[in-house]
C-alpha cells in the first residue's frame, strides 16, 4: 500500500482527509474550494489504486471502512510530517536571504585556547552552511571594540569588561583567572614568607587598562609606574625584570615551564577576568545565529 500511495499526489490525499473531517464530499467542497466532481475524481482514483473501497456513502449517512480508517490515520501522519518539512526548507530558505553580507567581529588578544577552539568551530560552521556569508575580524583592546559597536562599525565584539555600558548588550560567554608573576630574577621571587601587602607597596607593577576597571580590586592597584594595552605589553615589563603583573595562566604557562616566570601566592590572590559578547540593542539574525551556535558549543 504505502508503495501505491507514494506515487499519488499529496492532493488527491489531502482530498481524502477533507471528506473524512468534513463528513461527505458535499461538505468538503467549501473547505477544498473545489467541485464536488473533482473531489469524487480524487476519491475514486485513490480507491481504484489501492483495490480498496474507502468509504461507504447512502442514506445512512458517511461511513469509513476499515481501510479507510486505515488510510486516513496513515495520511494524518503524512500531511503533519510534510508541513513540518515545508517549515523546515521555509527556515532553511530564510537564513540563507537573512544570513548574507558581512558580519564585523572585534576580539580581544589572548583568548583561551579552549575559547578559541569553539569559535574557530562557528566560523567553519557559517562558511559550509551560508556562503553568502562574510566574516571580518578585527583585534582590538577592549575599549575599541566598544566604540566601534556603539558606532556602528562592529556587529559582534568578544572582550573583557568590569564596568558594562547602558547602550550596549553584555552576555558572559567564559571566565579565565589572572595570577601574579615575576622574573625568576626578581626579588620578590626568592621571599619565602610573601604577602600581598608586601607586593603591592614594596615593589613596581605594570598594569593593564581594562575598560573601566574593577573598582576595590587590591590586585589592580598599587605602586604602578608602568602601563599597558595588552597582555602581550604586559608581559615584556615582567620578563624585563623590573616589574610584577598579572597575566592568565595559558600566556604565563609556557615562561613559567621554561623556568624564566614565576607565580606568586596563586592560592591567596587571582584576578577573575569576565569575558562578554557584546553587541548592539538592535536584534541581528547574524548575530544571534553566530551566538547562539557559540552558546552551543561553549561549556
Amino acid at each position: 500500500m504505502l508503495h501505491t500511495l507514494i506515487k499519488h499526489d499529496l492532493k488527491a490525499l489531502q482530498a481524502f482527509v477533507a471528506i473524512v473531517e468534513c463528513q461527505g464530499v458535499t461538505a468538503a467542497q467549501k473547505r477544498l474550494n473545489m467541485s464536488q466532481s473533482a473531489i469524487s475524481t480524487h476519491l475514486a482514483h485513490l480507491e481504484e489504486s489501492l483495490g480498496v473501497i474507502l468509504c461507504r456513502r447512502g442514506r445512512s449517512g458517511f461511513a469509513l471502512t476499515k481501510a479507510g480508517h486505515q488510510l486516513y490515520e496513515a495520511c494524518t501522519l503524512l500531511l503533519q510530517a510534510t508541513n513540518e518539512f515545508h517549515r523546515e526548507v521555509q527556515n532553511i530558505k530564510w537564513h540563507r536571504s537573512v544570513l548574507s553580507g558581512t558580519l564585523r567581529i572585534g576580539l580581544v588578544e589572548h583568548l583561551s585556547a579552549d575559547f578559541q577552539r569553539v569559535f574557530n568551530q562557528v566560523i567553519a560552521s557559517a562558511y559550509q552552511h551560508y556562503p553568502e556569508l562574510r566574516l571580518s575580524i578585527d583585534i582590538c583592546a577592549p575599549q575599541d571594540i566598544e566604540i566601534a559597536i556603539a558606532n556602528n562599525q562592529m556587529d559582534l565584539g568578544i572582550g573583557y569588561y568590569y564596568s558594562l555600558l547602558k547602550n550596549l548588550q553584555y552576555q558572559l560567554v567564559f571566565e579565565e583567572r589572572e595570577y601574579i608573576y615575576c622574573h625568576a630574577s626578581h626579588p620578590a621571587a626568592k621571599i619565602k614568607d610573601l604577602t600581598l601587602n608586601l607586593l603591592t607597596e614594596e615593589y613596581q607593577w605594570v598594569k593593564r587598562t581594562y575598560a573601566r576597571q574593577q573598582e576595590g580590586n587590591s590586585l589592580l592597584s598599587g605602586n604602578t609606574t608602568a602601563a599597558a594595552h595588552k597582555q602581550q605589553a604586559t608581559l615584556s615589563f615582567i620578563l624585563a625584570g623590573s616589574h610584577l603583573g598579572l597575566l592568565s595562566e595559558e600566556v604565563a604557562e609556557p615562561y613559567v615551564r621554561s623556568g624564566v616566570l614565576v607565580p606568586l601566592l596563586t592560592q591567596q590572590a587571582a584576578n577573575i577576568v569576565n569575558y562578554f559578547a557584546l553587541t548592539r540593542p538592535t536584534p541581528d539574525p547574524r548575530v544571534n545565529w553566530f551566538l547562539g551556535e557559540l552558546s552551543g558549543l561553549l561549556p
